[in-house]
């Protein structure tokens, strides 16, 4: 069919639609890609960039602890409104012949307003973390001796990533 310079999208191959083969070559060529850029910058540079992160998020989170007593409450206060007016923004329909739904629906809702308050802050500081720990391991993996295993992965992916992306078009 993509000889014939016909669509393929809205066919199968291998019972997966076309369509997620192409976004699935477009993953593969983007980690591909992003793997031999930083291939390219080298263990220096990345060790360079991984220490200034670090300094960076330790100034940073060091302020956030400052600031958080003395701006935390406003803060709170803010987005305690600005969750509430989206939670209680959200229409959920309720059968009229249900007694007490109502009550349950606005529980529900502001147990979503509370969760989102508690978890989101969380979820920052969890991806801060967890980039300043993936940046700090990326030089000792470029520079371990299989190295070279990487590099082969990272060209076939991106052969393979392209071709699926193509073929999807």
């Amino acid at each position: 069919m993509w000889l014939d310079g016909e669509s393929t999208l809205g066919n199968d191959m291998f019972g997966l639609p076309m369509i997620w083969w192409g976004r699935a070559g477009k993953i593969a060529a983007f980690v591909s890609g992003m793997t031999i850029l930083l291939d390219i910058a080298g263990p220096e540079r990345l060790t360079s960039f991984a220490d200034r992160l670090h300094a960076l998020i330790q100034a940073l989170w060091s302020r956030a602890l400052v600031y958080s007593f003395s701006v935390g409450a406003f803060v709170l206060a803010f987005s305690w409104i600005a969750i509430w007016d989206i939670a209680w923004s959200i229409d959920i329909p309720v059968p009229a012949g249900v007694p007490g739904l109502n009550v349950l629906v606005g529980l529900l809702k502001i147990v979503v307003v509370v969760t989102l308050l508690c978890l989101a802050p969380l979820a920052v500081a969890g991806t801060v973390l967890l980039i300043d720990k993936v940046c700090a391991k990326l030089p000792a993996i470029f520079m371990h001796p299989r190295a070279v295993h990487i590099r082969v992965v990272a060209a076939v992916l991106l052969i393979a990533g392209f071709h699926f992306d193509l073929l999807a078009s």
